[in-house]
């Protein structure tokens, strides 16, 4: 399947320590280097949308230059929510799919981002999502009020792969914003495809989660 892909880079890194954290060094690299280098890696790409940071336009140019120099790619502007970020990559998207990537997952490879185009075409879209394994509380205040059953559980990951006019179709019923572009396409009631990820495809959201990425990225034989 040819598709363009939306890397979004365009995080505030609230929770990591006063540093941005897709610049910081992930086994030589910076964290949003791994997951431009694993899309160029993977076939069928056609252009790839970087969404930045007002600020940082030119710096991601710079590691797209560096980490993606065979593909065709465009670097623009984010938004204030996940969502205005989004919609700006997919403004400058063509293909009828696309694949929308947070930069601050770095262990992205092109073996799971091939099982999740494969899932998506003919349907609404796919995404890379985990088996919750922790027990679940769903909790008001400080008190618990429901219970949910932990083998209907999962954990929602990226990449996810939605088509391109009805993640624009559902976003223009509302301004309200969504946790992931399955829940945007639910607006339209179309459901995605799950496809079975490892808890290995972790997104980078505290300091520790570098050594935990670097462990894992040893483990895995990467240089």
């Amino acid at each position: 399947m040819e598709f363009d892909a939306v890397v979004v880079a365009a995080g505030s890194s609230t929770r990591f320590g006063g540093r941005d954290k897709l610049s910081a060094d992930l086994a030589g690299r910076p964290v949003l280097a791994w997951s431009l280098a694993a899309f160029e890696a993977t076939p069928g790409l056609h252009c790839l949308v970087v969404v930045s940071a007002p600020d940082r336009v030119a710096e991601m140019t710079e590691l797209a230059e560096a980490w993606c120099p065979r593909a065709c790619f465009r670097v623009v502007e984010g938004g204030a929510r996940r969502r205005d970020s989004v919609e700006a990559g997919l403004r400058q998207c063509s293909t009828r799919y696309v694949a929308i990537h947070d930069g601050a997952r770095p262990l992205l490879t092109p073996e799971l981002l091939g099982r999740v185009l494969t899932a998506a075409e003919g349907k609404p879209g796919a995404i890379a999502a985990t088996r919750v394994t922790d027990t679940i509380k769903e909790v008001s205040g400080n008190r618990i009020v429901a219970h949910p059953d932990r083998a209907r559980l999962w954990a929602a990951q990226t990449p996810q792969v939605v088509l391109r006019q009805a993640w624009l179709d559902a976003a223009a019923m509302g301004d309200n914003d969504e946790t992931d572009d399955a829940a945007m396409l639910s607006r339209l009631g179309l459901e995605c495809e799950v496809v079975e990820a490892g808890a290995e495809n972790l997104k980078i959201t505290r300091p520790l989660d570098l050594d935990v990425a670097a462990a894992l990225l040893q483990r895995r034989g990467e240089p």
